[in-house]
């Protein structure tokens, strides 16, 4: 026992010894780990933050809604940016529906054009010559006029962009309308600007207030945080969510609260009409999502314009007029989506104010709790785990990450508070590894077992991941989501009729070597070899999330290799190869599978059965490689040219066959445009647009860049059919007769 004790306090102290040191970064990093930390706390926060998004919005006494100034609202009313006179016109009829308050995610920085001064400087002697009160008249017609007129109906608010440009002609927006208490701020941490894009005089004095609608992105993008005040100088402002508030709520001023430290002032929050929001030293908040994006009511503002969406919707509620067209730009990177409405952000702060106990938060005390989190789980783990099992540290490791992990879950989602989970967890894994090593006992039976099984179907080289993998592999039969290829010389028989058997095995050896020496290198696993015919898989027995983009490739890389092939082929006076590939992507059994006698690890289903007859239908259309749609959807960066329709023998269903043409980035603006245009003949055959098909199959067939075999067929299949006597179901499909 002496002998032990020195050892175990020994192994003990080098994990307090790592707990200290996980307990200093998370107190200490700057720079360049500090900003790595972040990043990842960041991605540990959106998966959290989605975790724990109910499938039901939240409920608020309060209702918001959105006007849309979506894609259908610029199809009927016109591309934005519209007239002021049709924004006057929104902002009557959402006074009239009811609405409280209405806030602008936008903003009017130049004044319109009036008609009448344009009439004006092409006409100048008009007024004279006609007698026409053109004053009078200009007034009249004036959009700003009438913008500024509607909004001084109701309470509005709008929208300004702060920007820190000195060099620009912007200068510092109007002295806000909110009044201020507590107000020195010398030395804060709130982000400071220099000028601002602002709205027009006129419009400006007309509106009842005004905030900024800037973004505050993280590091990584995403906005998770937003400013609730910012400053041009020493003068504060409001944001746009915080000003809607205010007047909803009627209040006359917000209080601010700061402590010094330090000759530092550090914010803590702001108080209007009995709420306390407590802010970061910036400032910000954590925006207190709803959900993802349209949580709340979408109305389309050609809706409103035209009545259809009145005062049963509107009455009584606050107002965002923004957009979610994509061409505005107004799509924003969050937690909860990539595409998100920047004008539902302003909606979810506003929310998030109206009701201060559904905001997210991080006290001055979650530093403190993280600490004590992590030494609790340092000193649990190195007490515990020396001269354990490998099984024993894992279970321990898993236990203590549930638990640290239910524990943040539990705070975020009860308390609203979000503590940091990276560190905690970071220690857990590298105190686990530790002791691992320093007790781990090599299963070398296991391994030569798992070696046994697969080091004749995939590369030797992967053979130690699949060892790694151990537990999870198995060759029992499972359904599985992979993909599966057919490669085929094409008219094998009579290219190797006059070979001896000895020059035919030699010719076929150096072709299926090099083949499946691309099959290897891109992750795939030989099924089996039937003559001339290779058939390979992806994710079996190795897990591949990305087996359709491996397949894809290694198909177009064995195209491109067999130009090398037959190089040597012609050297020797040996014909040249040309082969059919295709794949197929879906779900299949994979496993071993035989008798009793003999056994194979090898795919079967409806999904391997379509490879093989899209491989077959190559030839029909003169191209190397089909696709089916399931295949093509999964390769990213791949571009695919749309075959066809078809019904293959002895299948009841259609299936779209592609062929992909190469990588997206290596393709020219000419390539990219044919097959755009081929895809929009498809359809217009589909449509039966005959004409409009017939005409661009056959510019296709004359200007094509590719293989216009397949513009041929369609061309045929238009002119030799009998148009009007097909059936009303008729869906476009290709119904093939032969294997």
């Amino acid at each position: 026992m002496s002998s032990l004790k020195p050892i175990i306090s020994k192994h003990f102290f080098i994990g307090a010894a790592i707990t200290l040191l996980i307990a200093s970064i998370e107190l200490f990093s700057t720079g360049s780990l500090a900003k790595l930390i972040n990043r990842v706390e960041g991605i540990i926060y959106d998966s959290r933050l989605s975790l724990t998004l109910s499938d039901t919005p939240r409920r608020v006494d309060e209702s918001v809604v959105i006007i849309d100034i979506d894609e259908k609202s610029m199809q009927e009313q016109g591309r934005f940016p519209w007239s002021r006179s049709k924004i006057a016109e929104l902002v009557i009829k959402l006074s009239d529906a009811g609405v409280v308050v209405i806030g602008f995610d936008i903003f009017f920085s130049e004044p319109e054009v009036n008609p009448v001064t344009k009439i004006i400087s092409e006409i100048p002697d008009l007024s004279k010559k006609y007698n026409i009160p053109l004053a009078v008249i200009k007034q009249q017609v004036d959009a700003d006029t009438k913008l500024a007129n509607a909004l001084s109906q109701n309470d509005t608010a709008l929208g300004f962009l702060l920007i820190n440009d000195k060099l620009s002609h912007h200068s510092s927006p109007a002295k806000s309308s909110v009044l201020w208490k507590n107000t020195d701020h010398a030395n804060s941490q709130i982000n400071q600007f220099s000028s601002a894009i602002v709205n027009i005089p006129k419009l400006q004095s007309a509106a009842t207030g005004t905030g900024f609608i800037n973004a505050h992105s993280d590091e990584d993008g995403f906005i998770r945080k937003a400013a609730l005040v910012n400053r041009v100088g020493e003068q504060l402002y409001p944001s746009l969510a915080l000003e809607v508030a205010r007047l909803y709520t009627l209040a006359k001023n917000i209080e601010t609260r700061s402590t010094i430290l330090d000759d530092i002032t550090l914010f803590e929050g702001i108080k209007f009409q009995n709420k306390w929001i407590q802010t970061d030293e910036y400032g910000q908040i954590l925006i207190p999502y709803k959900g993802r994006a349209h949580s709340f009511p979408y109305y389309s503002a050609t809706d409103v314009l035209t009545q259809k969406v009145g005062l049963e919707e509107l009455e009584g509620t606050v107002a965002f007029i923004g957009t979610s067209a994509i061409g505005l730009a107004d799509l924003r990177a969050t937690p909860v989506g990539l595409q998100y409405p920047g004008v539902e952000i302003h909606a979810n702060i506003f929310e998030g104010l109206m009701h201060p106990e559904i905001l997210p938060s991080k006290p001055n005390w979650t530093l403190a709790a993280s600490l004590l989190i992590i030494i609790l789980i340092g000193s649990v783990l190195s007490f515990f785990s020396y001269g354990k099992s490998a099984r024993f540290i894992i279970v321990l490791s898993l236990v203590i990450t549930c638990a640290a992990v239910l524990l943040n879950i539990y705070l975020w989602s009860i308390q609203k508070v979000s503590l940091p989970l990276l560190m905690p967890l970071v220690l857990i894994t590298i105190l686990a590894s530790y002791y691992i090593v320093v007790g781990s006992i090599a299963e070398m039976k296991h391994s030569r077992k798992i070696k046994s099984m697969f080091d004749q179907y995939v590369p030797p080289e992967r053979i130690n991941q699949l060892i790694q993998q151990g537990n999870d592999l198995s060759q029992k039969s499972e359904r599985r989501n992979m993909t599966v290829l057919f490669a085929d010389i094409r008219s094998f028989t009579s290219l190797s009729e006059n070979m001896s058997p000895h020059l035919l095995s030699e010719y076929l050896n150096e072709y299926l070597t090099a083949i499946t020496k691309i099959i290897f290198s891109h992750d795939g696993t030989i099924d089996k070899y039937v003559g001339d015919m290779v058939m390979a898989f992806w994710n079996a027995p190795l897990k591949d999330d990305n087996h359709a983009q491996h397949g894809v490739e290694a198909a177009i890389n064995m195209i491109k290799g067999l130009t090398h092939i037959n190089v040597l082929f012609v050297e020797k006076n040996l014909p040249a190869i040309k082969i059919g590939i295709g794949l197929s992507t879906g779900d299949m059994n994979v496993g071993d599978m035989g008798s009793i006698y003999r056994k194979a690890y090898t795919v079967l289903g409806d999904t391997v059965n379509l490879g093989a007859r899209v491989e077959s239908l190559t030839k029909y259309y003169d191209v190397s490689i089909l696709v089916t749609e399931e295949t093509m959807l999964a390769c990213s960066d791949i571009t695919f040219r749309l075959i066809d329709k078809v019904q293959v023998v002895g299948k009841t269903t259609t299936a779209l066959l592609f062929e992909p043409i190469d990588f997206t980035k290596k393709l020219n603006t000419d390539q990219l445009a044919e097959i755009k245009k081929s895809l929009v003949a498809i359809i217009c055959f589909h449509n039966k647009d005959w004409k409009q098909a017939l005409l661009l199959f056959k510019e296709l067939e004359r200007t094509s860049l590719f293989n216009s075999h397949v513009y041929t067929i369609f061309i045929k299949r238009i002119q030799e059919s009998d148009l009007q006597t097909l059936a009303q179901d008729w869906n476009g499909a290709f119904i093939h007769t032969k294997k």
